[in-house]
C-alpha cells in the first residue's frame, strides 16, 4: 500500500449536537478512502489521532490556533481541510496537488442555510475546502500567531485584521472537484450568514434534491 500524501485535518468546536456531528465524521469517513486524520476538537472525540484544546470559545482565531494544533501532529506532505458543519465527496479528497507552497482551493463549494432547502454557490470556496502544504500552512500560521495570545474568544475575524495580503492571498490557487462540498448552515454556527452568489439551486450532483438533503442531515425534520 503506498504511503498516503495527505492528512485530513478535522476541527470542531463541539456545538452542534452529536447526531449531527456524527453524521459529518461518517460522512468523511465513507469518502476519504482511509486517509489518516488528526483532528482537533474542545471536547473528546474518538476521530483519528484527537487533541482536545477545552472550552476555549468560538471564534476564527481559535479556529486557526485550532488548526496550528493539528498541524504540529501531520506527518505527512499536504494537509486537507475537513470542518464539523461540512459534508464532503470521495473526490475531494482524491486530489492531490504539485506545489507545497500554494494553498489549493476548492471553487465547487456550495452552502444550505437552516432555513432554506436549496443550496447557494460559493465560487471563492473558504478554508473548509482546501489541500494546502503541512510545512508551508504550518510556518504561516506560526509567523500569525507572533505576539499573540493562546486563546481569543474574541476574535470572531481572525485572521482578515492580521494576515498582509502578500502573505496569504496571493498564494491561492482555485480548482474544481467533479462533485461539490457543502456547508451547512445551522443556528449553532458561529456565522449565520456567509458570502455567496443569492441564486437558489435545488439539486446538487452526488447530494441530490435540496429538501431530502435537508431531511437527511438536518437535526430539526
Amino acid at each position: 500500500m503506498d504511503t498516503p500524501k495527505t492528512t485530513i485535518l478535522f476541527y470542531t468546536s463541539n456545538k452542534e449536537g452529536e447526531l449531527f456531528e456524527g453524521r459529518i465524521k461518517d460522512n468523511i469517513l465513507a469518502n476519504s478512502g482511509g486517509l489518516p486524520i488528526v483532528s482537533v476538537s474542545q471536547k473528546p472525540i474518538d476521530f483519528g489521532e484527537n487533541i482536545v484544546v477545552g472550552d476555549v470559545g468560538v471564534s476564527g482565531f481559535n479556529m486557526f490556533r485550532q488548526i496550528l494544533l493539528g498541524l504540529e501532529r501531520v506527518k505527512t506532505p499536504f494537509v486537507i481541510s475537513a470542518e464539523a458543519d461540512c459534508l464532503y465527496p470521495p473526490d475531494y479528497f482524491s486530489f492531490v496537488p504539485e506545489k507545497l507552497d500554494v494553498c489549493y482551493r476548492n471553487s465547487n463549494v456550495y452552502v444550505m442555510g437552516q432555513r432554506r432547502n436549496y443550496f447557494y454557490h460559493k465560487p471563492e470556496g473558504a478554508t473548509h475546502a482546501q489541500i494546502i502544504g503541512t510545512e508551508f500552512y504550518r510556518d504561516l500560521l506560526t509567523k500569525l500567531f507572533e505576539g499573540a495570545p493562546t486563546w481569543n474568544p474574541d476574535e470572531k475575524n481572525f485572521p482578515k485584521e492580521r494576515w498582509r495580503k502578500e502573505d496569504f492571498t496571493d498564494k491561492i490557487e482555485y480548482y474544481k472537484s467533479e462533485n461539490p462540498v457543502v456547508q451547512i448552515k445551522t443556528f449553532q454556527s458561529m456565522r449565520h450568514y456567509t458570502h455567496s452568489e443569492r441564486i437558489p439551486i435545488y439539486e446538487l450532483p452526488f447530494w441530490g434534491l435540496g429538501y431530502k438533503f435537508k431531511n437527511t442531515y438536518y437535526d430539526d425534520k
